[in-house]
């Protein structure tokens, strides 16, 4: 195994973070019958119907926001690994990591506790909201209800070809390392390639932001976000950078050295910082062969 792929099995653990939820949504057959009827559909597969058993109901759509939230911060920390969603967290963000996915996961059964709480409530104003849809026989017991939601986190060494301990013939085990092993560098380079990426839509965003408005020629809007973001990013890059690539380390310290003594303030009210630091970012896009389609990403 080369001395990159070993460095990164040494260094990096996979992390497996999965959530069950009650959507609160069911088809509703009887719906689309008419439906399609309705339209002269010559078949009952022409359309989908589903309803929302809880309409306007506050309870899951807080918690439908918190997926979203919860898929932000484990993204944040982690990079692509496994098709199947198992993604790689270097072993020096494995305490922060651990601390944000459990205030998060606490703040899940708050959540959960909340809607269920007030389960049999919702029910019963389910009936008055949907009408001739309400059907008392689609709402699970409340104890079934809560069977259904879940948080699971796993995290697991990552393994390496010599994982293989197979009681096979020497030859098919060795045929099975060398296959694993070019998986593995697969993985890494989409790993790392998800890093350029990362770096790409920040530098984008301050190019689209610090550049004069095309409409009037006049200075845009600079959000507090701007230097956050790409400082934020440039720490994580130090953990990220799985290939050890010293042309994706060289991007992060010329981000560094643009933004060394610029704050927000500066960039918007004084024009020469602003013209002089989107020159540098505008030049850092330009230079770099990114192998990626450049796209417009909105602040």
């Amino acid at each position: 195994m080369s001395q990159i792929l070993s460095g990164i099995a040494r260094a990096s653990l996979l992390v497996d973070l999965s959530l069950s939820v009650y959507s609160g949504r069911k088809q509703d057959n009887a719906t689309r019958d008419e439906v399609t009827a309705g339209k002269g559909a010559k078949s009952k597969r022409a359309a989908s119907v589903y309803k929302s058993l809880f309409a306007d109901c506050k309870e899951l759509d807080d918690i439908s926001k918190f997926q979203a939230r919860l898929r932000q911060a484990h993204y944040k920390y982690t990079k692509p690994w496994f098709d199947s969603g198992v993604r790689l967290l270097p072993a020096t963000l494995l305490q922060q990591y651990e601390d944000v996915m459990y205030d998060h996961e606490k703040e899940f059964w708050e959540l959960v506790d909340k809607f269920l709480d007030k389960y049999d409530v919702l029910v019963a104003a389910a009936a008055f909201q949907l009408g001739a849809l309400f059907d008392r026989n689609e709402y699970p017991l409340r104890s079934r209800v809560k069977n259904k939601f879940a948080f699971h986190l796993m995290v697991t060494p990552m393994p390496t070809a010599g994982d293989f301990r197979l009681d096979i013939e020497n030859e098919t085990q060795a045929a099975l390392a060398q296959r694993y092993e070019k998986s593995m560098e697969a993985m890494a380079q989409r790993a790392a390639q998800d890093s350029w990426e990362k770096l790409h839509g920040v530098l984008s965003r301050m190019v689209k932001q610090l550049a004069p408005r095309s409409e009037d020629g006049k200075p845009g809007k600079i959000y507090d976000s701007l230097l956050g973001n790409a400082y934020e990013l440039c720490d994580l890059l130090q953990h990220f950078n799985v290939t050890r690539d010293p042309a994706l380390e060289a991007m992060r310290k010329q981000l560094m050295d643009v933004m060394e003594g610029v704050n927000t303030e500066a960039l918007r009210k004084e024009p020469d910082t602003r013209a002089v630091v989107h020159k540098k970012v505008q030049e850092m896009l330009a230079n770099t062969d990114w192998g990626i389609a450049d796209e417009d990403e909105d602040a």
